[in-house]
Order: C-alpha cells, then sequence, then structure tokens
C-alpha cells in the first residue's frame, strides 16, 4: 500500500487512490507480512513468537507451499521474489529453503536491495557514502580512517570501523552532527513515518553512533506535525478501519497493523547472505540476480550493495557483460534517466535508481516498474 500494489491509502486514512505504477499491472503479487507477528500475522501458539533469520525463511516457505496447495494453477507460473531493506537477507534464505528442499516452485529470480547481504562491508560503505554526499568533511573522514582503520589491499579497501585495533584512539575522533531530516532520504525535507523512526532508534542508531555518525532524529516522532507540505501517514488509520480489516478477513482479536513491528532474537539475525548468494548463483543457477539501490539511502546504502555484488562476481567467476552505464526509464536513448546498471554473466546485476531513497518503489514508481519489469525479462536496462 506504501510502495507498489495496486492502491494507496489517502492522508484522510478513509480514501484510497490508485497507483499508476503499480508492480499488478505486469504481474500476479503475493505480498507478505513477515516475521510472525508482523502486521496482520500471528502465531497461534504464543502472542509473541521468537523469530529469527532461520525461522523466519521456514515460516515463509511453509506459507508459501501452503498458498500453492490452495491454488495450485499457479505453481508452474514463473515465480520471482522481491524484498527490501531486511529483505536482503530474507530473499536469499527464502530462495536457498526452496532449491534446498527441492520444491516444485518454479523460481526464476530474485530481486532485493540493501541491508545486511554483509554486515562488514555495510559498515565500511558508510564513511564513503556520507563523504561522498558532502554530509563529513574530507577532514574528518580521513582522520576516522587514520585512527579507525588498517587498510588492507585487494579487490576493496577494508576497514573495519566496528572493531578497531586502538578502540580509545577511534572514539577520540569527535561524534559528526549529520544533519538531516531523513536518512532513509537523505535529501528528503520531512522525517519518516513514527514507525520507521522507531526501527531507527531502535536498531540502527546505536551503530551509527558507534561508527560516530550522530543523526537528529530524537525518538518524539513528532517532527511533521508543523510541517504543512509533509504527508500524513493513510495506511496505518485505514487499515485499522474495523470494516476495512473485515473486509480482509483479519482473525477477530488481531493487534492493530503497524508498518514495522515483529519480535526478534537479535542474537541470530543478521545473517550474511554471500555464501547464499554465491550458492543460489553458482550451485542452484537461478536465471537472474538482481542487487538494486537508490542512490539518496543512507540505511543500506549503494556502495555497500556495488561492493557486495563485485564480490559475487569474482566469487561466481561472473565476468562483466558490458561497462557501468546509464538506463532509460522508457528503455529509449532519448528517454528519462532512470540511472545506472552493472549486468555480469550468470544473470547478475547491481541496478542504481537515480533521485530515490530506501523505499524506491515509493520514490521514483515509474523507475521502480522499469527495474522490475527487467527482473520479469519484459523490459531491458
Amino acid at each position: 500500500m506504501t510502495e507498489n500494489g495496486p492502491f494507496s491509502a489517502n492522508e484522510d486514512g478513509v480514501t484510497l487512490s490508485s497507483r499508476e505504477h503499480a508492480w499488478n499491472t505486469v504481474a500476479n503479487m503475493v505480498f507478505m507480512e513477515s516475521p510472525v507477528s508482523t502486521g496482520f500475522s500471528y502465531d497461534e501458539t504464543t502472542p509473541e513468537p521468537h523469530n529469527d533469520d532461520v525461522s523466519t525463511a521456514n515460516d515463509n516457505y511453509l506459507a508459501l507451499e501452503s498458498f500453492f496447495e490452495k491454488y495450485p494453477h499457479l505453481k508452474g507460473n514463473p515465480f520471482y521474489i522481491t524484498g527490501e531493506s531486511y529483505g536482503g537477507v530474507y530473499v536469499p534464505m527464502l530462495a536457498t529453503e526452496i532449491f534446498k528442499r527441492n520444491s516444485t516452485i518454479n523460481l526464476k529470480a530474485t530481486f532485493q536491495n540493501k541491508d545486511w547481504l554483509l554486515a562488514m562491508v555495510y559498515f565500511m560503505s558508510w564513511y564513503d557514502f556520507a563523504l561522498g554526499h558532502g554530509l563529513v568533511t574530507t577532514e574528518w573522514y580521513e582522520k576516522k580512517i587514520e585512527s579507525c582503520c588498517e587498510c588492507k589491499s585487494g579487490p576493496q579497501h577494508e576497514c573495519d570501523f566496528m572493531h578497531p585495533a586502538n578502540v580509545s584512539k577511534c572514539e577520540s575522533v569527535p561524534l559528526v552532527d549529520v544533519a538531516i531530516t531523513n536518512p532513509y532520504n537523505i535529501y528528503d525535507n520531512c522525517a519518516p513515518d513514527l514507525y520507521l523512526q522507531y526501527a531507527f532508534n531502535t536498531y540502527y542508531r546505536p551503530h551509527f553512533d558507534k561508527m560516530g555518525l550522530r543523526f537528529p532524529l530524537s525518538g518524539d516522532y513528532n517532527e511533521n506535525a508543523n510541517k504543512p507540505n509533509c504527508p500524513k501517514n493513510g495506511h496505518t488509520p485505514y487499515l485499522n478501519r474495523p470494516d476495512v480489516r473485515q473486509a480482509l478477513h483479519v482473525r477477530e482479536g488481531t493487534k492493530r497493523w503497524i508498518g514495522c513491528g515483529g519480535s526478534y532474537d537479535k542474537s541470530k539475525a543478521y545473517t550474511p547472505q554471500a555464501q547464499a548468494s554465491i550458492d543460489l548463483i553458482h550451485r542452484y543457477k537461478i536465471g537472474r540476480y538482481v542487487v538494486y539501490n537508490g542512490d539518496f539511502d543512507i540505511m543500506c546504502d549503494f556502495v555497500s550493495d556495488q561492493r557486495f555484488v563485485d564480490g559475487i562476481a569474482v566469487s561466481t567467476k561472473s565476468q562483466k557483460i558490458e561497462s557501468y552505464r546509464e538506463w532509460r526509464v522508457d528503455g529509449k536513448p532519448d528517454g528519462v534517466l532512470g540511472g545506472f546498471v552493472q549486468h555480469y554473466e550468470n544473470g547478475l546485476s547491481f541496478v542504481l535508481v537515480r533521485g530515490a531513497g530506501h523505499m524506491v518503489p515509493e520514490d521514483k514508481p515509474e523507475a521502480g516498474l522499469q527495474v522490475f519489469k527487467h527482473l520479469l525479462g519484459k523490459a531491458k536496462l
């Protein structure tokens, strides 16, 4: 409802608008609320299920098999798995389950962006992204590298900012106040909605603080209250209307729908996805493995994912098919610039969406649909 579905809720929380570039215009869509206890999903045995990456992959797989049992005529159709943010963990792990269990689900490709594909690369890239967008000075950047890192040569420079050899020296570099309103889109003047702010302060702020980057989101979640030009969240009140819940067949007694939710065991989270990605390409011969990013997102930035894909290409011996180049939204040479793309052998691709933040289909709906069409083989980037 917030990004790529057929409808979006208006700010009044009562009415809907159709979405011109909805993904269901080119494919049948199944949206999963995961892990269990996210959104309207629930566990019949406990109100607070103990989810982790492995249990979530298993639950998602069983949910898919259950879906195809109810709709067996769809099981032979080409099947694609997409996700964003922590979907960078969910998507490869679900795809792996399908192959490992010799499922007859006709899986053709995965399409994911960001977040913890490989935690080490993720942490290393924040400084590069911040410097490239003018959020920090070259002086601070170089001081941080000098104080915290032992750089290694290789296919990419590897600096372990999270575990420096000299902790006191690294922490002596002062924190930088990054004066942006929305870390999910650094050029947005509006703060993210209530639940994204909660997710940021709960899961991400400790990492950013440890890295020396401090953001102004305070946790009072009222930043847009006096900004009339900022959109208000209409989908949460809409989905919690009694008549809407009834129309959606939501179980009686199910908790309120919220944008971010679900209990999770952090000690069993953030599973690195390098080996799973290599296996999907090299062992299971998946048709396409596409990683995409918006270039305005510091939460899960494009530098980390581009480095990640470069590493996967080396490990799977996937040569570059062509040079890194621009792609156009409508596919025409004189069309609107959509971003940049790097294609490799074995169906591996890295796609950058120009002018988008964390939620690519929301920020750049036409470009997001074009990338999705590429995944389906209905358009070329």
